[in-house]
């Protein structure tokens, strides 16, 4: 396998990791392009996702754009940025410099106030088992009374609400900080 082939099948593997669904039946495949239009405001056709997973024969060959918006899905700028932070070597971890706090070091109804770029500020309070109630918003699309789950909160990364709920609808993914990530986390107690 050359490094081109490792390296798409380790994009796979973390996008499959990031939305917690192995890509197994049409079903997934459409999954992922709600997810992928979700977090990167882009669309990428099932035919398309069913050819990178093999799960349909297609072209050889992959276009930049569409291993990039991949690529975005999963936090990185860009293919070009993902491969290079993973060298051709097919590893499956990268190191993450920058402060966290992990949800399970949250007491219960505790409260954060998050921030990112360019003026969003949004006050959550801590339900459990790492799901969140947003209380306050500003300038943000997250409204108060919106619930979530995460694990981890880090500056400079994007942050990955899974089981985002607004009113009644069905639960799904959402992402916040998409250019640049988190800008501060700040503990404050109720």
């Amino acid at each position: 396998m050359n490094d081109q082939e490792n390296n798409i099948m380790l994009l796979r593997q973390m996008v499959e990791e990031s939305v917690s669904r192995k890509m197994k039946t049409p079903a997934d495949f459409q999954f992922l392009t709600g997810v992928i239009q979700e977090r990167c405001r882009e669309t990428l056709g099932v035919t398309t996702l069913k050819r990178i997973w093999g799960y349909i024969d297609g072209y050889d060959t992959l276009r930049f754009s569409t291993l990039s918006l991949l690529a975005r899905c999963v936090g990185f700028r860009d293919w070009d940025d993902f491969v290079e932070n993973h060298n051709g070597k097919g590893e499956s971890s990268n190191l993450v410099l920058g402060r966290s706090l992990y949800a399970t070091d949250v007491p219960l109804d505790e409260q954060l106030t998050i921030t990112w770029a360019p003026d969003r500020r949004v006050l959550l309070q801590h339900n459990g088992n790492g799901y969140f109630t947003v209380i306050e918003s500003e300038n943000s699309k997250l409204k108060p009374d919106d619930s979530f789950h995460c694990t981890c909160f880090i500056i400079g990364q994007p942050l990955y609400l899974d089981h985002f709920v607004r009113g009644n609808k069905t639960p799904t993914l959402f992402v916040v900080g998409n250019k640049g990530g988190l800008t501060n986390v700040e503990r404050k107690k109720s």
